[in-house]
């Protein structure tokens, strides 16, 4: 690769300056501690007295969009991040101080390849709205809908491209010096991160989640979704019908007229749990600033389509299963539950995990289930997961997050609302529908062909196995992964007892030949020359150290 095409290269001032902000906040690679009271480099004091979780948020703040956006997404890591890291970085702030109208007015011409006077019998200047990669505008179509137009900033796509290109190079070399936990892959969250905020760029993957949202709720009573105008839409310009209402966030200071809060929670609650177990596709992040309550008929309204979930048939009786053990308190279900469906990695200590398990349960999971809190218990869950180095997919992670942000909309409307009543009636409905006549029957049908298919293929290929038996020539190949990994290991060690024998070779023979032939100038600089050796040898050998250790 040529130096000007690299990503340090191109982007080597913003690379200077993440890393200089980190530093700030004492989030360094590496500080050096020295007599225990000073760090290389220096972190100031205030930066020091701070919680860890409140420097980082600050960190996040301070590198902007991107950065303020990962945190966003980290929040929401429950399986992640401890509680406090969670509660602080949800503190972060998107709103930012909007861009001259002019520069929108580029955007929406270039975009829409017209005109605004041509496509718009009214646009506001002033935006309604403003966060770090888009603002919206009030606007009146030629055809008279009253629409809201979210148009992309200048430049943010390319801001974010190069902050994600140097995040997978640091995160890259994270991984080869295993700086983070074992368990922890900092490429794999770069990735992840890419794929959020690659999506939330795009506001047409955001308007084609709208129509699908739309049409699911088509028949919902009391649930609306705004329209969307696709022929107004592209990557960077959102058109979609304008909401008269209030938002969640505000719905006690408005007193709106014959408003009931609890069938509000009741509505939202039911909306999220038809996303997850019966549409299989849910909106990610429902907390009370996406919601509003449209006037004057009280129809709740979800907003922000940028972060969804879907999950596939199979793995949501999966998690059905897993969540009907933990509510009818029974641990080693939910261990072989999970262990089987859901886990990324073997579990260690099945019988530690049961043992924890089994504590949270009966903590949490009360005989009348309108007093549990499900917060709490999804909170001591995932606690329990990171203490026994467990992984889960990111989906699985997304759905109990979007249970417990419902329940906490559903606590803002009514204090006592609960979740938990709702998602077990939902659950065994999920559950019985997955087990009636015609699901079996055609699963039934689905394993009857396979075996139709096994049967026809195996007088062939048992005829063939027999045939290579007879004649000596069938193989069988054993494969074992971890005494791959072992043998790469004895030999890595190899090399460098190897290299630090051949090192100390160095230095002793260097230091015999100039300590006794200092005064012959021909055989002193074979000594230094061997010093030299023995240096570059030394610096090999401690990147080899730290690459694999």
């Amino acid at each position: 690769m040529l130096i000007f095409q690299h990503p340090m290269y191109r982007n080597f001032k913003r690379f200077r300056e993440i890393i200089r902000v980190f530093n700030k906040y004492g989030f360094a690679l590496h500080h050096l501690v020295l007599f225990e009271r000073w760090t290389f480099p220096p972190i100031p004091k205030q930066i020091l007295a701070n919680p860890p979780q409140l420097n980082l948020r600050m960190a996040l703040e301070e590198l902007g969009t991107t950065f303020i956006k990962i945190g966003q997404i980290l929040s929401t890591r429950i399986d992640l991040l401890s509680e406090d890291y969670c509660q602080e970085l949800k503190k972060l702030q998107d709103d930012t101080t909007p861009v001259p109208f002019e520069e929108i007015r580029d955007v929406v011409e270039q975009e829409l390849k017209a005109k605004i006077e041509e496509l718009f019998s009214e646009f506001d200047p002033n935006p309604i709205a403003s966060a770090s990669i888009a603002q919206v505008h009030r606007a009146v179509l030629k055809s008279g809908e009253k629409v809201a137009v979210k148009v992309q900033k200048p430049n943010i796509e390319k801001k974010v491209n190069a902050d994600l290109e140097i995040l997978s190079y640091i995160a890259g070399f994270s991984d080869r010096l295993k700086i983070f936990s074992e368990n922890i892959s900092f490429s794999e969250l770069v990735a992840e991160f890419r794929k959020n905020l690659t999506r939330e760029i795009d506001f047409l993957y955001e308007s084609v989640n709208a129509l699908k949202f739309r049409e699911n709720f088509k028949e919902q009573e009391g649930i609306y979704i705004p329209q969307v105008f696709p022929r107004h839409s592209t990557r960077k310009v959102l058109v979609m019908e304008l909401i008269e209402g209030v938002r969640l966030t505000r719905i006690h200071d408005c007193h709106i007229q014959g408003l009931d809060c609890q069938l509000l929670a009741e509505r939202g609650a039911l909306a999220v749990l038809k996303m997850i177990f019966e549409d299989g596709f849910f909106h990610a992040d429902p907390h009370p600033g996406n919601i509003m309550v449209k006037e004057p008929d009280g129809e709740l309204v979800f907003l922000d389509f940028g972060m969804v979930g879907a999950i596939d048939s199979e793995t949501r009786v999966s998690i059905v299963k897993i969540l009907l053990a933990a509510l009818e308190k029974d641990a080693s279900r939910v261990v072989a539950y999970i262990e089987e469906d859901i886990l990324t990695v073997p579990i260690k200590s099945t019988v530690g995990l049961r043992l924890d398990l089994n504590e949270v349960l009966e903590r949490y999971i009360t005989a009348d289930l309108k007093e549990m809190n499900l917060n709490n218990l999804v909170t001591d869950f995932f606690y329990i997961l990171r203490k026994h180095n467990l992984k889960f997919p990111a989906h699985f992670v997304s759905i109990l997050r979007a249970l417990v942000v419902a329940e906490g909309t559903g606590m803002m409307l009514n204090p006592h609302f609960t979740i938990a009543p709702y998602l077990e009636k939902t659950l065994r409905k999920i559950f019985a529908h997955a087990m009636d006549y015609e699901n079996v029957s055609k699963k039934a049908f689905h394993y009857l062909f396979d075996w139709k298919k096994l049967l026809e293929e195996f007088p062939g290929k048992g005829h063939e196995i027999l045939t290579k038996l007879a004649s000596g020539r069938f193989n069988i190949k054993f494969e074992n992964k971890e005494l791959e990994e072992i043998g790469k290991k004895i030999d890595s060690i190899s090399n460098r007892v190897s290299l630090s024998i051949i090192l100390a070779a160095f230095l002793i023979g260097s230091s015999l030949i100039y300590t006794n032939y200092q005064y012959l100038k021909s055989l002193s600089i074979l000594g230094i020359l061997g010093y030299i050796i023995a240096a570059f040898l030394g610096i090999t050998l401690i990147f080899e150290m730290l690459r694999h250790r």
